[in-house]
């Protein structure tokens, strides 16, 4: 399930952007999850709650209503309607992997896979992408070699995996069916050598990156195993807590803990006061610049966060404020990891500037904008208000 949710963020620069090259950075500025995340994370809580698939759907997809969703899609998930949509898109297939880990017979993978597609993607392509993901992450985390997992998905539901991605690749273009994408992430993996590569191989195609990767990810993280500390540190800090929390949540469930998650209580970071008080130097600092983290308080108040590299090189200082922006308080911590680990486990959640519109965690009206102004006071510093 992490494995798709990485593959998410790492192709998201890439969607409708064609890369048609195995070489690129994993993570930059403007890495971030998709619609791929948020409903790959609605599946786990409907599987952890029993929850129904469409209202699970509809909840997901309108708390975080900038995330990239297809128009129909969307249209779909905001009508108060108990009609089915009849997409033969690839959603179903991108939000299907928690239903691979879920389950102890194929059977019933194949089976909940379908009843996942249904309320939304109930058209047959829609059904056979789905149950392909899904059937595909159930064989890799069963131990299926390769050659197995091709056989019985090309037996099965039709798709030809046979064809090598040098031949797919030059003509390859964005193609957002099941029909027309699924296939190609599935070779993705099948051609990988590592889960890294299989992202690597997905984002290359110059496709859908974000859910080709997505799609990838997923039956890699099954098959190669678990992902490293790096991979989770990377989601402990792009997505929002209400996301983690299910993560976890499923993670204990189905995936014997195998991942530690900052916002519950499984690491730890310690802050300290700045010794030499706030750095007027900030001043000159434009708001513009600051990859922001923000804390909702109630009643349309928040706390604003960013970091920056301290007086000790490698070290890192978090420096709050108000929307107006007035910087008042700052911590010190050991490392930029240490510094986020710890804005995470106190409910700040990152802010996304091209998620400015709409609710949900990380999704404010703007962020502080105008000239700093410095008025200290200890809010957090004096520990009253710091875990």
């Amino acid at each position: 399930m992490l494995g798709a949710l990485i593959g998410d963020i790492v192709g998201s620069v890439f969607e409708r952007a064609p890369h048609k090259s195995k070489e690129f950075d994993f993570i930059s500025e403007r890495s971030r999850f998709t619609d791929d995340s948020v409903l790959t994370v609605a599946t786990a809580d409907a599987l952890l709650h029993g929850y129904g698939y469409m209202p699970v759907f509809k909840y997901w997809g309108r708390s975080y209503p900038n995330a990239g969703y297809g128009q129909k899609f969307y249209r779909w998930c905001l009508s108060d309607s108990d009609e089915t949509g009849e997409s033969y898109g690839n959603g179903s297939a991108m939000r299907v992997s928690p239903i691979g880990w879920a389950f102890d017979s194929l059977d019933e993978v194949l089976e909940e896979a379908k009843r996942s597609a249904a309320p939304s993607h109930n058209h047959p392509e829609g059904i056979k992408g789905a149950s392909a993901v899904a059937a595909a992450v159930f064989l890799a985390r069963g131990g299926k070699s390769k050659d197995e997992i091709r056989d019985y998905i090309a037996g099965e539901f039709g798709y030809d995996l046979n064809r090598p991605l040098e031949t797919i690749r030059p003509e390859y273009t964005f193609d957002s069916s099941c029909q027309g994408s699924v296939p190609e992430a599935i070779i993705a993996f099948l051609e990988s050598e590592d889960f890294e590569d299989a992202l690597c191989n997905a984002v290359s195609l110059g496709g859908d990156s974000d859910t080709q990767a997505c799609i990838a990810g997923a039956i890699a993280e099954a098959f190669y195993g678990p992902v490293s500390k790096r991979w989770v540190t990377m989601l402990n800090i792009l997505l929002p807590q209400e996301a983690l929390r299910v993560i976890d949540a499923f993670n204990k469930r189905y995936l014997d803990s195998r991942y530690n998650f900052f916002c519950c209580g499984q690491e730890s970071a310690e802050g300290r006061p700045s010794e030499n008080g706030m750095p007027y130097e900030l001043l000159n600092l434009s708001p513009g610049s600051c990859r922001w983290w923000v804390k909702e308080l109630g009643m349309q108040d928040e706390v604003w966060a960013f970091v920056t590299e301290s007086e000790i090189p490698r070290e890192a200082s978090v420096y709050f404020s108000t929307d107006t922006p007035v910087i008042f308080d700052q911590l010190c911590f050991k490392s930029f990891e240490d510094a986020f680990i710890a804005l995470n486990r106190n409910g700040f959640d990152l802010y996304f500037e091209n998620y400015a519109e709409g609710g949900g965690p990380g999704y404010y009206t703007s962020a502080p904008r105008g000239r700093f102004r410095i008025e200290p006071h200890p809010l957090f510093s004096s520990g009253k208000h710091w875990i």
